[in-house]
């Protein structure tokens, strides 16, 4: 058994924010129905590289589905959902807000038909607000929302995450409303309607660097790789490359300054208490980094390590893959697909001792289980009900 063994998922969302959302619950053991349009889900073509005839990005997010094709704009189309509404216990769906309405699938006439289904609605700006009808792509919203102004160089371009983090916080807020409406079902026995939007959802994750502005009024300002409240807790460059150091307390500090040769750092005023070191940030830094470049990265972080400061390499995604620890946790997972073959995928980082994560189905082929999920519902071929 596994947590979500006998939920059922309804999921009419594309893109990112809404299939990582549903991969998550199909990772926990709900069988999930991913809904595609006729010509499906976008990403499908997001590429190169694609591999099968599917995109690298599309497989990401879609493991642990059945995927069907269903043409909303006909009327069978909107009553073979309906079957599936009335039959699910989750309905996912990023549609502009609104829009389900007119294909009657809002919550609102899905509630009175099954009152105890969990509808989640993803969008840029959430279902109310005056920009409710704003679309939402990730670069934007994490634009709009703040991260970019605290991301970069301090002289730099603003920068936006390497990953589309706007998008994923949705899908990860969105699973955990879902789980968190399920037991509110178990209790009381009827559904709701869940609101999440990308831009609530970046807002949510400024947290310390929102607190610092809301506590003092000060804009927070790009620190590269440093922090805002910790000093030293950057990358340094070393004599062959760039590693990094999390300096987190006084402590660590004075067994830096030890290993570095730098005792007296420990007692000038200047740098002895961490406030005093935020405060004097630039001329602690000037005098880590030729230090710090004497030596080779693995050098240091040998040295480091045996202190037990917390520190690390600056991998790129082929160390990354290769280092054991990745194994050890599986968190590199292989999947048979028809026409990949071995399909390596992220593993899930959820760790479960008594109900572990499956990895079930691959991501499926566009309308690969069409007939099969329409003949379970007891519709024919026709597409009508039997």
């Amino acid at each position: 058994m596994q947590p979500l063994t006998g939920i059922r998922v309804l999921d009419l969302s594309r893109v990112l924010a809404g299939p990582y959302c549903t991969m998550v619950l199909g990772d926990l053991g709900a069988e999930v129905i991913k809904v595609e349009p006729p010509e499906g889900d976008e990403t499908r073509e997001w590429g190169p590289p694609f591999a099968g005839g599917e995109s690298a990005y599309y497989l990401c997010v879609n493991r642990n589905k059945r995927s069907m094709v269903v043409n909303l704009k006909t009327e069978d189309g909107k009553n073979i959902l309906r079957e599936l509404a009335v039959q699910s216990d989750v309905l996912v769906e990023n549609f502009r807000p609104g829009r389900l309405k007119k294909f009657g699938l809002d919550f609102k006439t899905l509630h009175k038909l099954n009152p105890r289904l969990v509808y989640c609605s993803i969008s840029g700006f959430g279902q109310t607000g005056s920009m409710r009808d704003k679309p939402g792509y990730d670069f934007m919203i994490q634009a709009m929302g703040g991260a970019m102004s605290i991301t970069g160089e301090p002289e730099g371009e603003p920068m936006k995450v390497g990953v589309a983090a706007a998008d994923l916080f949705a899908g990860q807020n969105a699973v955990i409303a879902i789980l968190a409406a399920l037991q509110a079902r178990a209790l009381t026995g009827r559904g709701q309607h869940l609101d999440i939007s990308l831009f609530d959802s970046q807002l949510g994750w400024l947290a310390n660097a929102a607190s610092n502005y809301l506590i003092s009024g000060n804009l927070p300002r790009r620190h590269g790789n440093a922090h805002p409240n910790i000093v030293p807790y950057q990358s340094f460059q070393s004599s062959n490359g760039w590693f990094a150091i999390a300096v987190g307390n006084d402590k660590q500090f004075e067994a830096l300054c030890r290993v570095i040769g730098k005792s007296e750092l420990v007692s000038d005023p200047r740098f002895a208490k961490n406030s005093a070191r935020v405060e004097n940030r630039d001329e602690l830094i000037a005098l880590l980094k030729p230090i710090f470049a004497t030596r080779s990265a693995s050098e240091w972080l040998n040295s480091l390590e045996q202190i037990e400061i917390p520190c690390g390499p600056i991998n790129n995604f082929e160390q990354i893959f290769s280092m054991p620890q990745v194994k050890e946790r599986e968190m590199l997972v292989t999947m048979k697909h028809p026409t990949i073959g071995d399909l390596p995928l992220v593993g899930s980082p959820l760790k479960m001792s008594a109900t572990p994560v499956e990895y079930r189905l691959p991501p499926p082929l566009m309308g690969e289980h069409t007939e099969e999920v329409l003949r379970e519902l007891g519709f024919g071929d026709d597409g009508r009900k039997v």
